[in-house]
């Protein structure tokens, strides 16, 4: 027996163009991506692609016939058994078994999946549906497990799937609607799909124009978790940020979040120059990254602010900086204000995963010159620098850290504060100053904060001794003896939705991180007239006992606390957070510091001339000059030739090969050579008078390459100034807005369709197409007008209409069906009942039906879908 057809060969060979290549080039994209998460999947994207695509071909055309779906599943189960079989016996080995097992189960699943989404495009109207559905939720899981979320994320990763499932869903309707009678049928496709296309991307673009910059705020908002690494984590907040390339910076802002995001890796590795009175027991220091000054209410974001009065960052870019030369920014020692136990430490900082361009060092730095690393360790380390800081002699680590009952810190500490105490209040302080550091939000909430700050202080006088009340007040015990305060990374969130959350952590759960404990602290200060701000960057915890001095920072060393300003001290490190164990007790680290780094006897700075690659010979102007530590510099750049046949060529990013050079570049040239080390500067000699006793050419052991700084567009500048808050009242009336412009649209959409309908059967010429539009219109006027053809063929339809309105649609029904079914040519007369049928015939039925019915039948969006939906 002859099976029969279901589909006819122009629709398969259109839903195999139209439905299943563009989804089988959006497994190709998904299957890529998973590829780079799992390693099981071997990166056999590709192949598996493959798989997808032909289920989806070989369903497609299996299910043109009239085959069940349920017998053809128990079939194909069958054989993907006996498959499995095979594979288990002609496998040798445990493990090759199990990869090929595992390599048979990729192929079942995705070939299933292609079969299955063959058939639903097929046979199943809705499928459509529901697959573009699945593929939104999965897109906004996944965006949610491995993407920032920033606007361009969002709708980098959405858009691609709404224009797919917008596209899939109007196209299968498309398809389902095609007559098997359709007249140039590469026309009809080409004319619909390039419609649609014009009417998606101006739909899309509008949208994501119009609303951009609340894309922007509500990013503001909700973007907590933009400095994350692990993809596997969802939500939450982080103290750094991933970059494109894969290292660490940190943020000028940090949101209170319900959780924290904390990694395991190590960031940066750093020799601290500065030990006890002994000399020899080291005395470790926070390193500091930014200041936050701002505190946005809405959003509950601390944030740095470029105008806070008497700015002591220093925020050097050192991939800028040629190696050896230095950059140093003596106003930040002015603004400190801090004369009393002040002293200059040095620094040297080792990056493993910290940014090329982020700088970190104790406060208050002011002076930062990038060093070379070594051959042995520059698989480790990708680039250094040296940093001098105005250091107080206050500041410890062990001073700023809860000493949680620890008798020899605390006594330690209290030699520190015994000279603190000497500053009884803030009146000699600027007045704006003051203003400024002492700024706190005036309204119930806060006000709140400011009567516990005061009950915690009762019994306090001195500006110190109000600071150590509020950090005993973190470490004492309720009345079971238990921690009244706990550290926790997930300290969840308010009930109430924009709740304030520093309240909620003094008032009510009493957990939380550092963020929330700085910003307590801040307020808590700041209500008593206390100058105080919030600081970011790394705790400095002595691991080491093997190498004094050195210390190793990883991720989860990222932190945040508070900075007091005392008038002459300047501004003091203390530390509310209560000890985290996880974090304080991590394993020691098992590294080796870069030792023994070598000294350069010259360095020059400037840009290459020319260049010989296959000698690996250059000569390059010199503008800037270091010998032997003496710094040279002249309006009139003299050259040099360099021999750099041993030399190491880096960028910022790590190692080069000589060949890269590039005529105009801009270098650092260092040499470390012997035959340079007895030859000292005469007092007298200038930049030109060095040049010309150089060897010729001068060997050099290092070639570092500065990249051009790239110019700040006025929008990047406006994104990077960007500090507004959320305005929720104008989200409110957008989205409203939104609403009333949706149901516009999904209320006219019967009239809409309609005028579309009307305007085709009025319009087209060619006879065959007019019948048809013109009995399309006819059936679809009616039935928005509540007469349904429900159950019933179309001449007894067509004669039930006749008896009620009086028209002939009737005798137009049959010539219709005739044009359908039957090969013959139309008469004379039924040509004439064509042309002169569909005006009259509309008229007729709107002159019989009251104004109020057909403005209620036209809103009935339900009508409309049920037209489109009833069997053909």
């Amino acid at each position: 027996m002859k099976i029969g057809k279901v589909h006819n060969w122009k629709k398969v060979l259109t839903q195999l163009l139209l439905l299943a290549l563009p989804t089988f080039a959006l497994a190709a994209y998904v299957l890529w991506d998973v590829n780079n998460y799992y390693a099981i999947l071997q990166n056999n994207w590709l192949k598996q692609s493959v798989y997808v695509g032909a289920g989806m071909a070989g369903a497609l055309l299996f299910y043109s016939y009239r085959f069940r779906f349920i017998t053809t599943a128990a079939l194909l189960f069958l054989v993907y058994y006996t498959g499995y079989r095979f594979v288990g016996q002609v496998s040798v080995g445990e493990f090759d078994a199990f990869f090929a097992s595992v390599h048979y189960l990729v192929f079942v699943i995705l070939f299933s999946s292609g079969w299955i989404c063959g058939y639903g495009f097929s046979r199943s109207r809705y499928f459509t549906v529901f697959w573009s559905l699945f593929l939104l939720a999965a897109q906004i899981v996944t965006t949610s497990k491995t993407a920032d979320i920033t606007a361009n994320a969002l709708i980098g990763a959405l858009l691609p799937v709404i224009a797919y499932a917008a596209y899939i869903i109007y196209t299968a309707e498309l398809i389902r609607n095609m007559t098997d009678s359709q007249e140039s049928f590469g026309w009809f496709i080409v004319k619909r799909m390039t419609g649609f296309i014009v009417i998606m991307t101006l739909i899309l673009l509008a949208v994501f124009a119009i609303f951009d910059k609340d894309f922007k705020a509500i990013e503001k908002k909700w973007a907590n978790n933009e400095g994350k690494y692990d993809r596997k984590k969802n939500g939450g907040e982080s103290m750094t940020q991933q970059n494109k390339d894969g290292s660490i910076s940190n943020k000028d802002k940090t949101q209170l979040s319900g959780s924290l995001n904390k990694g395991k890796r190590l960031v940066f590795v750093a020799r601290l120059d500065n030990y006890f009175e002994d000399g020899v027991t080291p005395n470790p220091l926070y390193f500091t990254a930014f200041h936050y000054t701002k505190f946005d209410t809405l959003t509950q974001t601390f944030e740095t602010d470029s105008l806070m009065p008497a700015n002591d960052l220093f925020k050097p870019d050192p991939s800028k900086i040629p190696i050896y030369f230095a950059k140093t920014d003596s106003t930040v020692i002015r603004n400190t204000n801090a004369t009393l136990h002040r002293k200059v430490v040095n620094a040297e900082i080792y990056k493993t995963l910290l940014a090329p361009n982020e700088y970190v060092a104790p406060s208050t730095a002011f002076f930062c010159q990038p060093l070379p690393v070594e051959n042995a360790y520059r698989e480790q380390y990708k680039s250094a620098y040296r940093a001098k800081m105005w250091v107080s002699d206050l500041n410890s680590a062990y001073f700023i850290y809860n000493p949680a009952g620890n008798a020899s810190l605390e006594s330690f500490q209290e030699t520190r504060f015994n000279l603190l105490r000497e500053v009884k209040d803030f009146a000699t302080v600027d007045n704006k100053f003051l203003k400024y550091y002492t700024y706190m939000p005036d309204n119930a909430e806060y006000r709140r904060i400011g009567d516990l700050a005061k009950e915690i202080t009762k019994d306090a006088v001195t500006p110190v001794d109000k600071i150590i009340a509020i950090r005993d007040y973190f470490l004492s015990k309720d009345e079971f003896g238990q921690p009244l305060y706990k550290y926790t990374d997930n300290p969840g969130v308010p009930g109430i939705p924009s709740a304030n959350k520093l309240n909620y952590f003094l008032f009510e759960n009493r957990q939380g991180y550092c963020a929330y404990y700085a910003g307590a602290t801040l307020f808590l200060l700041r209500a008593l007239g206390i100058p105080s701000r919030v600081t970011a960057g790394f705790l400095t915890i002595d691991r080491s006992s093997k190498n004094p001095g050195w210390y190793w920072f990883y991720e989860d060393q990222a932190h945040a606390w508070v900075q007091v300003y005392f008038p002459g001290y300047g501004w003091i490190d203390f530390d509310t957070t209560v000890p985290d164990q996880n974090t304080h007790d991590a394993p020691q680290p098992d590294g080796t510091p870069p030792l023994n780094m070598q000294q350069a006897y010259l360095v020059a700075d400037g840009n290459i001339v020319t260049l010989d690659t296959l000698r690996k010979k250059a000569t390059m102007t010199v503008e800037k000059l270091l010998f032997h530590d003496e710094n040279y510099q002249t309006e009139h750049p003299g050259t040099i030739d360099i021999d750099a046949s041993i030399a190491n060529v880096t960028t910022d990013t790590g190692a080069i090969r000589f060949g890269q050079l590039k005529k105009g570049m801009h270098i650092t040239a260092a040499s470390f050579a012997e035959a340079l080390k007895d030859d000292k500067p005469l007092p007298t000699e200038e930049l030109q008078d060095i040049l010309k006793r150089l060897p010729k050419p001068t060997p050099v052991d290092e070639i570092k390459v500065i990249e051009p700084e790239q110019p700040i567009s006025d929008a990047s500048k406006q994104k990077l100034d960007d500090n507004t808050s959320v305005n929720w009242l104008r989200v409110l009336y957008i989205s409203l807005l939104v609403i009333l412009c949706l149901a516009i649209i999904v209320g006219s959409l019967p009239w809409l369709i309609w005028q579309f309908l009307h305007q085709r059967a009025r319009l087209t010429k060619a006879p065959v197409s007019k019948a048809f539009y013109q009995y399309r219109a006819a059936m679809y006027y009616l039935h928005q007008l509540g007469y349904a053809r429900t159950n019933l063929g179309p001449g007894d339809y067509a004669g039930k209409i006749d008896r009620q309105f009086h028209t002939r649609f009737y005798d137009y029904s049959n010539i219709y069906q005739k044009l359908k079914y039957s090969t013959l040519p139309l008469t004379a007369r039924e040509q004439a009942e064509v042309a002169q049928f569909y005006v009259p015939f509309i008229k007729t039925i709107r002159k019989q039906t009251p104004l109020k019915t057909r403005v209620a039948r036209f809103l009935d969006v339900y009508q409309t879908i049920h037209f489109f939906t009833q069997p053909k």
